[in-house]
């Protein structure tokens, strides 16, 4: 008897699936050529996947805290596929508690989700 169709999110835990990198690949490479257009150099790839086949790609530059300050500021490009946008978000991050404060945000573009859910 065939089974009915369940959502990633009915599925038992050992039936959900993380994206592969191949599918999510090309999405991944696409912000990565976005940051290398917008941000200084060097930059930080980070990437998160999750069984309910989301993902997130976030790419960022560090910029430290001087000497006598103890703000530094971080430039970053993220994607997030349940939103399918390209963000940019500019943020001062205080180093002795950890806070972040978004001083201006922007939108690069949207990209098409390629995991099929």
């Amino acid at each position: 008897m065939p089974q009915p169709h369940l959502s990633p999110e009915q599925q038992p835990s050992n039936q959900r699936q993380i994206p592969s990198i191949k599918t999510i690949g090309p999405v991944v490479d696409e912000v990565i050529d976005i940051a290398r257009q917008k941000l200084k150099h060097p930059i930080k790839v980070r990437l998160w996947t999750w069984e309910d086949r989301e993902f997130k790609v976030r790419v960022k530059h560090w910029y430290p805290a001087g000497a006598n300050n103890r703000y530094g500021y971080e430039a970053i490009v993220q994607y997030h596929s349940d939103r399918e946008v390209v963000e940019g978000f500019f943020a001062e991050r205080d180093t002795e508690t950890d806070d972040l404060e978004v001083l201006l945000e922007t939108e690069f573009g949207r990209l098409p989700d390629p995991v099929e859910k």
